[in-house]
């Protein structure tokens, strides 16, 4: 004899989609107060200036917000508001990118302006370098480089965010990191070629 049917356990973010839904201020400003940093900190991995980050992040939201009513629950809220960042961040920076002028403007601002001996110095230098190099990568594997070794994501929340297999995750991480330090060992500096396998 067959048992009862297991129901599924409810999504935890179900009745927050539904008040975003239905235009209720308050979760749209809880919203914003619990993902706007995540956000911003992602966008600012691809743009410039923190300038930059916060009209990605106006710019994110407001997508968001427009297209929530064709959110399926499919993921996370935390990992569609990512797929969002990444795209309008990388728009942003084609774009940015298109028009400056090479050498005209500092890779990494804050290490720039960060105060210190020689030491810090020639680190500043060796993370400009970096920076320079993950620049030059092509979008596919900066983005995976990105999530993965800055932001912390495993390859399974990676595949999620950009929409594509785990298997193509692996590929382009390990193709990105090969990327890496062979440009930036180009350049004089050393990183470590391999770090295990990618969780």
């Amino acid at each position: 004899m067959d048992g009862p049917v297991a129901e599924a356990p409810p999504n935890p973010e179900a009745a927050l989609i539904e008040r975003l839904i239905a235009g209720d201020e308050a979760a749209h400003r809880s919203f914003y107060r619990t993902h706007a940093a995540d956000v911003h900190r992602l966008a600012r991995r691809f743009v410039h200036s923190d300038a930059e980050a916060d009209e990605v992040v106006q710019e994110v939201f407001l997508s968001a917000f427009k297209a929530i009513d064709r959110f399926r629950g499919g993921s996370k809220l935390r990992t569609w508001l990512y797929r969002i960042t990444v795209n309008r961040a990388l728009k942003r920076q084609r774009w940015w990118s298109r028009r400056r002028e090479v050498g005209s403007e500092p890779l990494d601002h804050r290490a720039q302006r960060a105060p210190g001996p020689e030491v810090r110095a020639a680190d500043r230098e060796a993370l400009a370098i970096v920076r320079r190099c993950l620049d030059a990568l092509d979008d596919r594997k900066r983005t995976v480089l990105v999530l993965h070794e800055l932001e912390g994501l495993d390859t399974k929340e990676i595949a999620a965010v950009l929409d594509c297999p785990r298997s193509t995750v692996l590929t382009r991480l390990s193709r990105a990191r090969a990327e890496l330090v062979k440009s930036a060992r180009a350049l004089g500096v050393a990183l470590p070629d391999d770090e295990g396998e990618p969780r």
